[in-house]
């Protein structure tokens, strides 16, 4: 139930960003092929809208269409890329369209990250497969999830990049609250 409430709110908004690009952008190839992937998606969530939650050949439905919307929009990433790979390459790019751009890119891939994580887990759950190399998980979430070494091994991740490409990093400054 909260998928299908939450889930067009989430397209819908994304959308609503894409809508405001730069028009040369909207008109390259790529970015026209992701706008369809959410139109579409949109559309086929939205068809669950007045239907039975109680319906267990819905709730089935429901299931196969949020695992085939994640698989199509497996590509989003690349695809958004090279639309403005397409837009650079045909109109150039001045600094300020440049950091629109950006912000607009950090906007749109956080929220396809937390729109991923919730089809993903709606298919883990529902999806009547349990994953066998993590038998304990709920989904895709570890209760166990030792947060604090998942954020210093993505600190150290981050690390080694930032000392190979620009000699040195800053420093992990990390509060640990509620710990057991």
């Amino acid at each position: 139930m909260f998928l299908r409430q939450e889930l067009p709110v989430r397209l819908a908004n994304i959308m609503k960003e894409i809508s405001l690009l730069p028009d040369n952008l909207l008109r390259t190839p790529s970015v026209q092929l992701v706008q369809s992937w959410y139109v579409q998606s949109l559309q086929e969530i939205l068809d669950f809208k007045d239907k039975s939650l109680e319906d267990s050949g819905t709730i089935h439905s429901f299931t196969d269409t949020v695992i085939k919307i994640r698989n199509r929009h497996n590509d989003v990433i690349p695809t958004m890329a090279q639309g403005v790979i397409e837009y650079k390459e045909s109109f150039g790019i001045d600094p300020v369209t440049s950091q629109n751009v950006q912000y607009f890119l950090d906007r749109f891939y956080m929220s396809r990250i937390s729109i991923r994580m919730l089809l993903n887990q709606h298919s883990l759950l529902f999806g009547g497969k349990n994953n066998p190399a993590h038998p304990k998980h709920i989904g895709s979430i570890d209760p166990s999830c030792n947060v604090v070494e998942v954020v210093r091994d993505g600190y150290e991740s981050a690390k080694s990049l930032c000392d190979l490409y620009y000699m040195s990093s800053p420093e992990l400054i990390l509060e640990e609250l509620n710990s057991k």
